[in-house]
């Protein structure tokens, strides 16, 4: 899960709870409106632009949560591990153990090996490398900057001592 928050230093906490009404509420939008773009890049991220989907699971998976804490707002985007498990491999790298691949639910496996079709009641896998395809970190990166703006604007437009 990737969290962008507004939240931290006491002057930064006095500086919120003086704001109106009005700005907590034009800073909440900008707040959501960042994790909704955020949202997006991931997903998209997550259909071609790092990985390419296979079966959407991963893409499914992510979830938006905006929180509003009186002296501090954030918003997450993330997936729960259980829903897709491979997503912090493929968002880190890492490496899989050598394992034993066995037909469950039919009488053999079938693949194709240097052109042939070959048929086993199990084969061994030898392990993976799997290299970092970073959905999440790169869409907050690629965001940053506009987001970072986006939040001053709506912050600055309460300016005062």
């Amino acid at each position: 899960m990737i969290t962008l928050a507004l939240s931290g230093a006491d002057a930064v906490a006095a500086r919120m709870q003086s704001f109106s009404a009005r700005a907590q509420a034009r800073l909440g939008g900008v707040m959501a409106r960042l994790g909704v773009a955020l949202l997006d890049q991931v997903r998209a991220n997550l259909e071609g632009g790092k990985l390419q989907a296979r079966s959407g699971r991963l893409a499914a998976a992510q979830e938006m949560q905006l929180t509003d804490g009186g002296t501090s707002q954030s918003v997450s985007v993330g997936f729960d591990p259980a829903d897709a498990p491979y997503g912090a491999i493929q968002e880190f790298g890492g490496t899989t153990r050598a394992h034993l691949i066995a037909a469950k639910n039919a009488f053999a496996l079938s693949f194709s090996l240097h052109g042939q079709l070959v048929f086993a009641k199990r084969v061994q896998h030898p392990g993976s490398v799997i290299p970092a395809h970073s959905f999440l970190r790169d869409a907050l990166a690629d965001m940053a900057d506009a987001g970072a703006a986006e939040i001053a604007g709506a912050v600055s437009a309460e300016a005062g001592p």
